[in-house]
């Protein structure tokens, strides 16, 4: 067995694997082309060449992975880390997919899982991986009614008890933020301040990573720059997906609890802004975005456990990580059948 870092050539190949190992229809959203070749091969994160690896012997793949690089920043160090995602195998080779992750983790100091199937959940402690926490889900209803009719079929009362949780939810908006306000962008430039250098660790941000989430060809993702006095203060990037727009990324250029409560609370309103979206969707990995979130009328709905690889105790003391989103596809993918969390 050996590990290849797969070209454009072979995506047809790599998406007839995930086909198969995954059951999904051809036309689903985890393996179109466009998508496969944005998250695998387009310029953007700080990584040289393609980002999916397989693991073949004499010309077959039998397992498959992606990876997206997070280079993390705080109190003045760097830490590489990798985030996997599209982790498939060949039943026909059990502990493939195994071998390809154990081969993977050697390319960053660091490697984080967060969620996955109950498979994933079971293997990943094997790889040396610590449950470190949970990333909550969260979730505010904007148009409660709208967001009933649009549901898949349930029975009656179901669906009448939870239009009327929700509405009564929607009615919990939070505090305005006062002096601050959004401004959408086309593209981010070079000049932005991207702060780059929290107490906590935090994934890396420029120009061509936010640019590359506007080019996504999955869902449909905007940037806009955060505003207080008319002084840029940080951005957030909204991806919607069906009526549900989630805030895939956010950063504010501040420590101050009360600017990041501001900068959540202008992306909110920006997303209710949309006739089209009826819940908006945000995570949270650490106190202070929980804080904020709940400050702003979000209502907890769960979580995901967060695992991470970290054979030489380097994020150790400093933790939790400020994860988002955008540190993998959780930006866009979804299920037709749960098109909501409330």
């Amino acid at each position: 067995m050996e590990l290849h870092r797969t070209e454009p050539a072979e995506l047809e190949t790599v998406a007839n694997l995930l086909v198969n190992v995954f059951a999904l229809p051809e036309d689903s959203l985890l393996v179109k082309r466009k998508v496969l070749e944005w998250k695998y091969f387009a310029v953007g994160p700080q990584w040289e060449g393609s980002r999916s690896y397989v693991l073949r012997k004499a010309e077959k793949i039998f397992a498959h992975c992606g990876v997206w690089p997070l280079n993390l920043y705080f109190a003045d160090r760097q830490v590489t880390c990798l985030c996997y995602i599209d982790w498939a195998g060949l039943s026909v080779l059990p502990g493939t997919g195994f071998i390809l992750k154990k081969k993977l983790m050697k390319l960053s100091q660091t490697s984080i899982v967060v969620g996955g199937s109950e498979e994933t959940r079971q293997i990943v402690p094997k790889l040396g991986f610590a449950h470190i926490g949970d990333v909550g889900l969260f979730a505010r209803v904007i148009r409660p009614w709208r967001q009933s009719r649009s549901r898949p079929p349930e029975g009656l009362v179901k669906r009448t008890a939870r239009l009327v949780r929700n509405t009564l939810w929607s009615m919990s908006g939070g505090r305005p933020a006062r002096d601050w306000s959004a401004r959408r962008v086309r593209a981010f430039t070079a000049d932005f301040d991207f702060k780059n250098a929290f107490g906590y660790p935090t994934p890396y941000r420029d120009a061509d990573y936010l640019n590359f989430w506007l080019r996504c060809p999955a869902g449909d993702v905007t940037g806009h720059e955060l505003m207080r006095d008319g002084v840029r203060m940080g951005y957030f990037l909204l991806s919607r997906v069906g009526k549900q727009t989630r805030i895939a990324d956010i950063r504010v250029n501040s420590e101050d609890s009360n600017d990041w409560d501001a900068g959540y609370s202008i992306a909110a309103e920006t997303a209710g802004q949309d006739p089209e979206t009826f819940e908006i969707l945000a995570v949270a990995s650490t106190p202070f975005a929980v804080q904020s979130l709940k400050a702003c009328g979000f209502r907890s709905r769960g979580g995901m456990p967060f695992y991470l690889y970290d054979p030489k105790q380097l994020l150790k003391g400093h933790l939790p990580m400020f994860w988002n989103m955008v540190e993998g596809d959780a930006a866009f993918l979804s299920d037709p059948d749960y098109p909501y969390v409330t």
